[in-house]
């Protein structure tokens, strides 16, 4: 019996890294009646697996860690961005951003679907800056005429809108489809942003009046990379808001419409496809390579964005870009 569950644990241990690293006890026991019900690859009685020791699923908890680890030195590639900044530090280009006293700032946003909210929050806000230097930066993750006539019939030229030839390709589960949605869009923006410094937003959300002022002054103070402040999520339909900020960062307390980094950062640092399968939202993802690279940070804990939120249950997840906290 012991060498049958061995076989049976190494086995799923071996999927769930490929496919679910989320997965619980659980679901380790809804995956034995899968398999009994409709492989019949074994045929020891359910309640035989089910009492297998604690030391059993120790051992398959010490598999998984040590596997995801494996998995996320491999995504992460620490040496090879660790290398790739200390070659920024000595451009010239980079030492020429913090002498600037008024840089170009890029508002880089990935939309799908939202084209009021782009239009009424999201970039109205970003209209209505304090700080005047600015282009906006929109690609849509895949074709969208109406959001496209919409940005033409503002008539701003700083306004660019792009389109995907198709929308990116996400994993079918939909909490870990959320993780990354909208991965290729955001990362489309980035590189065609022209401005020393990128502002990102989310097509639903928006910026305090003094956001870019206020960030664009912290960065340049404090010769910080990356500058970050904090952020009220509010839940549209009961109202309530919740402050998110922390130093340094930390999951589900960041957010990176909160903050303004380095244009030339965005040649290294993309947001990863592949976040899913390390159970990390993009944005957490993406700001924890970055301060593992050892990217210089600034904070304030001023609020210096909005993200509106709906609630939602994990089975009813949204299909498009959204907030990654």
């Amino acid at each position: 019996m012991s060498r049958r569950i061995g076989k049976i644990r190494d086995a799923i241990v071996n999927q769930l890294v490929g496919v679910n690293v989320r997965t619980t006890t659980a679901a380790f026991h809804e995956y034995l009646e899968y398999e009994e019900l409709h492989r019949g690859e074994w045929r020891a009685p359910l309640e035989h697996m089910k009492a297998a020791t604690h030391e059993e699923f120790e051992y398959l908890r010490r598999r998984m860690v040590a596997q995801t680890e494996v998995l996320r030195r491999q995504l992460d590639d620490l040496e090879r961005l660790r290398s790739e900044l200390a070659q920024i530090r000595r451009t010239p280009q980079y030492a020429m951003v913090f002498q600037d006293p008024e840089p170009l700032v890029s508002v880089r946003i990935a939309s799908y679907s939202k084209t009021e909210e782009l239009i009424d929050v999201a970039l109205a806000s970003v209209l209505a800056q304090t700080y005047e230097r600015f282009e906006i930066v929109v690609v849509n993750d895949g074709p969208n005429e109406r959001t496209r006539r919409a940005i033409a019939a503002l008539g701003d030229s700083r306004i660019s809108f792009h389109e995907l030839e198709q929308r990116g390709s996400y994993p079918e589960d939909s909490r870990s489809r959320w993780m990354v949605a909208g991965t290729p869009a955001a990362n489309r923006a980035a590189r065609l942003s022209t401005g020393s410094w990128i502002a990102p937003l989310d097509d639903d959300d928006e910026f305090t009046p003094d956001h870019i002022e206020k960030l664009v002054s912290l960065a340049r103070s404090q010769h910080a990379e990356l500058a970050y402040g904090a952020l009220v999520q509010k839940n549209l339909v009961t109202g309530d808001e919740v402050r998110i900020w922390s130093e340094p960062p930390m999951i589900s307390q960041f957010s990176f419409q909160g903050a303004l980094y380095l244009r030339q950062l965005a040649d290294v640092f993309e947001y990863s496809i592949d976040a899913w399968l390390l159970d990390e939202p993009g944005d957490w993802n993406l700001i924890r390579r970055m301060t593992q690279a050892g990217v210089s940070m600034a904070a304030t804990s001023d609020v210096v964005a909005t993200m509106n939120m709906i609630p939602y249950t994990h089975k009813d997840l949204p299909l498009e870009p959204t907030d990654q906290t």
